[in-house]
């Protein structure tokens, strides 16, 4: 359940591309590559998807988990990022701040841009009072340092303790303005970053 949004949201965009392809004649012909072009981007992150939530269940086990970890730029991975978030959150103001130095950093990049969106959409669901999210990768002692912040209220120190549990908040629930909590959660977002 809780990664369900994750899944839906692409297959909604191919169902709706595909369906546009399929009984607009209207369309030109640079209209018709581009919805294709969409739909093999959204399915292509779908693959990916479904074997990181396959692996992500082997985090939870007792045997080692054995990532897909390649040298990756780490701002190309950030970008990724926010144009997939971008897409479900048009109008939230998201900035970027990079070093001038080119970063190349080992990682599963489907991973961390998975991370990286689940906690901007937690800064938009939960962040109460942000307008702004800020992403920003340093340099700190030979590592890489990926950041998200943001201008709202801040965590409830009485929540911290409960911050990582499994679920919390729970995936599905329904939340005082009427949708529902989405994301992997931040459980499984520390999994991946453990």
């Amino acid at each position: 359940r809780a990664v369900s949004h994750d899944l839906r949201t692409p297959l909604t965009a191919v169902a709706g591309s595909s369906s546009v392809l399929m009984n607009d004649a209207r369309l030109t012909p640079e209209e018709r590559r581009n919805l294709a072009e969409d739909i093999h981007k959204e399915a292509l992150w779908l693959s990916q998807m479904v074997e990181n939530l396959l692996s992500i269940t082997k985090f939870q086990g007792d045997e080692p988990v054995h990532l897909n970890k390649r040298e990756e730029l780490a701002e190309e991975v950030l970008e990724e990022g926010v144009t997939r978030f971008r897409r479900r959150f048009p109008k939230q103001q998201v900035s970027v701040t990079v070093p001038e130095e080119i970063l190349l950093v080992p990682m599963d990049a489907m991973l961390i841009e998975q991370v990286l969106i689940n906690l901007m959409e937690n800064v938009v669901i939960h962040a109460q009072g942000a307008t702004e999210i800020e992403l920003r990768i340093t340099k700190e002692d030979g590592h890489a340092l990926f950041s998200v912040l943001d201008n709202g209220a801040g965590i409830d120190p009485a929540v911290l303790p409960k911050l990582f549990e499994e679920m919390f908040p729970h995936a599905g629930e329904l939340r005082g303005d009427g949708r529902r909590s989405m994301g992997i959660g931040l459980s499984v977002c520390m999994s991946i970053i453990r």
